[in-house]
């Protein structure tokens, strides 16, 4: 068996799921048989998947998203918080606005799935939690403070649920996942932000060792390993996904 199909049946929540890692997420998960609810700001257009609008910054919209996917199907098995936001700009340059934007979505929306989905994983004495971080919450990058510092603390921020969780139950799990840059509509979000055109993407793929983004696909593989039972014993970790990004 697959570490697909062992997730056949899982009640797995997904954020961010409208479009990227996210959305690719999803489709893999409903592929393989879980019971897959999708949580989005904007529109989801995936057949067969629960889609709900859903603000990872609003607490009641995840009181509400729990509460109804509890008394849909009496579980939640995974989670999978993919949502998240960049704004590139110099420290200097960067409005505090932008800065909090970024810190709420990217942070305040790991910490508000934790908060509201642990109880029922810790009610069932089950389940895992797959944080997306980044490559930047590990090593900095320019123009992208508020972004790094959003995604550094999403790592510690794992670290010390994980701690919690196994504690009160043995069979619940909190990992971060860290891709280098990927194949999502993010990039070019990062090149319009910059005001640049296709050389500033040639090079940011030749900062890659082998000059290419991360596949989607690979991203959701390693998610797919953190949910099922073969990361068992998988906890806490920093889950790197970058093909050698940071062996440089």
């Amino acid at each position: 068996m697959s570490a697909d199909e062992e997730l056949a049946g899982r009640v797995v929540l997904v954020t961010g799921a409208a479009s990227g890692i996210g959305r690719r997420t999803a489709e893999r998960l409903h592929a393989a048989g879980a019971q897959v609810v999708a949580l989005d700001r904007s529109d989801i257009a995936i057949e067969g998947v629960l889609a709900r609008r859903h603000d990872v910054t609003l607490e009641a919209d995840w009181k509400d998203a729990v509460a109804d996917t509890l008394s849909r199907f009496r579980r939640i098995d995974g989670l999978v918080a993919c949502a998240g936001i960049i704004v590139m700009a110099p420290v200097t340059a960067m409005a505090i606005e932008d800065f909090r934007r970024v810190m709420a979505v990217n942070v305040e929306g790991c910490f508000l799935g934790l908060k509201h989905v642990l109880p029922a994983m810790i009610a069932a004495g089950r389940g895992s939690i797959v944080n997306i971080s980044s490559t930047a919450g590990i090593a900095g990058a320019p123009h992208a403070g508020a972004y790094c510092a959003s995604k550094g603390a999403v790592r510690m921020l794992t670290k010390s649920a994980a701690l919690e969780a196994i504690a009160a139950a043995d069979g619940i799990r909190v990992n971060s996942l860290h891709p280098a840059m990927t194949e999502t509509p993010m990039v070019a979000e990062i090149v319009r932000q910059l005001g640049a055109g296709a050389e500033v993407e040639d090079e940011m793929r030749r900062l890659q060792p082998s000059g290419r983004f991360v596949p989607p696909d690979a991203v959701v593989d390693a998610i797919i390993f953190l949910l099922s039972d073969r990361s068992s014993f998988v906890n806490g970790s920093e889950f790197l996904v970058d093909n050698g990004f940071l062996a440089q």
